[in-house]
């Protein structure tokens, strides 16, 4: 071998012999770097563009009994005797819906931090009766999520609202009479 092509043989060694440190240096600091960071990464990554998007304006309206209000009439409860009524929720809008529930009372006499309500989930205004489970409450105050998860357009979904008595309610609040209003609220959800 003549002292060029020596040269060039080592040259070449060295250029090979750095790249593979290189690599190797690399790829030692790529398998620290993730075994250290707990977290995954994205070697490749690829985008896409979108020819266009559309945004459309949804209503979120609901009706109880088929109107803007209901009125359920009088509840005559007493200590032994809680009453339940039925009512309806329809989303006539068309956008799903959570429902929540929140009581207030118009004037607040003694009867009223005694007085008890419940709302819960029905399968029908016949299914509405007293001693159902779900959470109760101060009937003024009382703040719930329905149940029933997501009401969708169109969809009707039937409740039951129990007002009571407890058994150790003072007889100095007897015959105290009250009225109260239930709004039942709507907050679009997730299609």
């Amino acid at each position: 071998m003549t002292r060029k092509s020596e040269r060039i043989a080592r040259s070449r060694r060295r250029r090979l012999r750095s790249l593979v440190y290189g690599t190797v240096a690399s790829a030692i600091a790529v398998i620290i770097g993730l075994s250290g960071a707990g977290a995954t990464y994205a070697f490749l990554s690829s985008t896409v563009s979108a020819p266009g998007a559309t945004v459309t304006a949804g209503t979120l309206t609901i009706q109880i009994n088929g109107s803007n209000s209901a009125a359920l009439g009088p509840f005559a409860v007493s200590p032994s005797v809680p009453v339940a009524k039925a009512f309806s929720v329809q989303n006539t809008g068309n956008a799903p819906a959570t429902l929540d529930a929140a009581i207030s009372a118009a004037t607040t006499p003694a009867i009223t931090s005694h007085t008890l309500a419940r709302v819960t989930e029905v399968a029908n205004s016949a299914a509405c009766v007293t001693g159902l489970a779900g959470p109760q409450g101060t009937l003024h105050g009382y703040s719930s999520a329905l149940a029933g998860g997501s009401l969708q357009p169109a969809a009707t979904r039937w409740y039951c609202l129990e007002v009571s008595l407890p058994a150790a309610t003072p007889a100095t609040v007897s015959g105290q009479g009250f009225n109260f209003t239930m709004t039942v609220g709507a907050t679009q959800s997730a299609s």
